[in-house]
């Protein structure tokens, strides 16, 4: 009998140690995804208050031939530290200005990717051309964790 009460104790401990465990991953998990939908979030918001185009940030623009040509969005100067507009966005990645270590969770990498979208094809359709409209898409993860969130948006210019 005490045989048996020490093996059904010892499988009780197991069972709870296991449990323990499942439940500790799931919260590391979930406390990973809210930190890359935060990141993401962040990166989404930094680039929407900027200027929609280099050629809007100081002038108006008038005509779609006056913003930058869909091959040439990303940096102006190659500098990740001096974005002051939407498409300067366009290509950042972990390797450099969006790396981030939370110390609690590890370290997070970010890529994005700025494309003009036209709003008859559809806003998850590239445009090969200039339109009024580009999509911001930003890919965060872990370097611990598989899971990668991806989020984007659309910043439109308007001039009256």
């Amino acid at each position: 009998m005490t045989i048996a009460a020490v093996m059904l104790l010892g499988t009780v401990i197991l069972t709870t140690n296991r449990s323990l465990g499942d439940t500790n991953t799931v919260l590391l998990n979930s406390n990973i995804g809210l930190e890359e939908v935060s990141l993401a979030t962040s990166i989404i918001e930094e680039a929407q208050g900027k200027a929609f185009d280099e050629q809007s940030d100081t002038n108006n623009v008038t005509s779609l031939s006056q913003l930058t040509p869909a091959d040439q969005l990303g940096q102006e100067n190659g500098d990740s530290t001096d974005l002051n507009d939407f498409d300067d966005f366009n290509g950042l990645n972990g390797a450099g200005r969006l790396e981030t270590d939370t110390l609690s969770t590890g370290i997070y990498f970010a890529y994005t990717q700025v494309h003009y979208v036209s709003l008859s094809n559809g806003l998850d359709n590239n445009s090969n051309g200039r339109t009024w409209s580009k999509r911001l898409d930003v890919w965060v993860w872990n370097k611990d964790v598989p899971d990668t969130v991806k989020m984007h948006t659309v910043f439109s210019y308007w001039y009256f």
